[in-house]
């Protein structure tokens, strides 16, 4: 999962076991669902999983680990995934760099720029595929973790290092996202407005 300061890996099993010991919860709703933990977590554990964020990078996450049903989007996950490894091993620096590459490897300093460049033409294939919405996502997360893995940062919003990190020369490798049985609902919106129309459920985590 993406290395995040607000992340709640160390909490996600006391999560669980709180909710685990209420009695009547089936659904769960996560409305500040940021990078999926909770929601996958909860997911994982046999709950049906309503999760919501503003960001759309947050939503993205959400599609995959708790929207995206395990059975419909296998196996063409992994085998596109694969595609994707081959499209980045012959993917060489020295084209026109794009926004990517331009904003965030050389204007900054988060992304080696060969793993800029191999980051866009990654991006541009998938948008190019006009996949179904769950599978996309699965395919934009295993690419947002990849570059999650190579980056030159902390984990700290907007801090990166002055010196290259030394997980910034490997080469971008994808992998495919730990998919679960099941679909729930990921949608992105304002989350007061959202209570009153996102369907019933018995349990809801507020992110703090």
């Amino acid at each position: 999962m993406i290395k995040y300061l607000g992340s709640k890996r160390t909490l996600v099993p006391r999560i669980v076991q709180v909710v685990d010991a209420l009695p009547g919860v089936r659904t769960v709703a996560d409305l500040f669902s940021g990078t999926s933990r909770v929601g996958h977590a909860l997911k994982r554990a046999g709950y049906r999983v309503l999760a919501n964020d503003h960001n759309a990078y947050a939503h993205t996450l959400a599609r995959c680990y708790v929207e995206a049903d395990a059975q419909d989007v296998l196996p063409d996950a992994p085998r596109l995934v694969d595609e994707l490894n081959g499209l980045a091993a012959r993917t060489r620096a020295g084209a026109p760099p794009g926004y990517f590459t331009r904003t965030f490897c050389q204007q900054s300093r988060f992304f080696h720029p060969k793993n800029g460049t191999r980051i866009e033409a990654l991006r541009d294939r998938i948008a190019a595929w006009s996949l179904p919405p769950a599978l996309e996502a699965v395919l934009l997360v295993s690419l947002m973790e990849a570059a999650d893995r190579v980056d030159s940062t902390t984990g700290v919003q907007m801090a990166y290092v002055k010196q290259w990190a030394a997980r910034s020369f490997r080469p971008l490798e994808l992998r495919a996202p730990e998919l679960l049985p099941g679909s729930g609902a990921a949608v992105r919106g304002d989350a007061c407005e959202l209570t009153a129309t996102l369907g019933s459920f018995d349990f809801a985590y507020l992110d703090p």
